[in-house]
């Protein structure tokens, strides 16, 4: 397999978006799972841990949590081995009603951890859940994406 969606979703609508994104490539999600989806406990116990060696291009999703990556995914992601080789996109939801309130500073957090696994990070996209032009922005996205 080349591709594959990594996600974390909390409350079902980064899943949903994931979702969209793999009918369209036809690709699969593979779901990060924690014994706790508190967003205060500070070092999650993961109970599924999607291995990615396999593929060549991988999409990252995560929900923001408190400004930041959700710890499940940030977990998720410090974990990994080095994943030379290997590139990127990222997404991330989020309620904020301005992308700096989280949604920036999660991006680059995410783009900095797997940079730091020397993946090649490509494209990075913030969805906004209160924004009126949510759904254009997924359709991009997900236009985006799948070239």
């Amino acid at each position: 397999m080349e591709k594959a969606i990594v996600i974390y979703s909390k409350t079902g609508n980064t899943l949903g978006v994931a979702n969209r994104l793999a009918e369209k490539m036809n690709i699969e999600v593979l779901e990060v799972k924690a014994a706790s989806d508190d967003p205060n406990v500070m070092n999650p116990v993961l109970t599924y841990v999607p291995d990615v060696s396999s593929y060549k291009h991988l999409i990252f999703a995560s929900p923001v949590h408190g400004f930041s990556l959700s710890k499940v995914m940030q977990t998720y992601l410090n974990q990994l081995p080095d994943l030379n080789g290997k590139t990127a996109d990222i997404f991330i939801t989020h309620f904020f009603p301005f992308a700096w309130m989280g949604g920036n500073r999660t991006l680059k957090q995410m783009k900095q951890i797997l940079e730091n696994k020397n993946v090649k990070v490509n494209q990075m996209t913030s969805v906004n859940w209160k924004s009126k032009k949510r759904e254009s922005v997924i359709d991009q996205m997900i236009l985006s994406y799948s070239k």
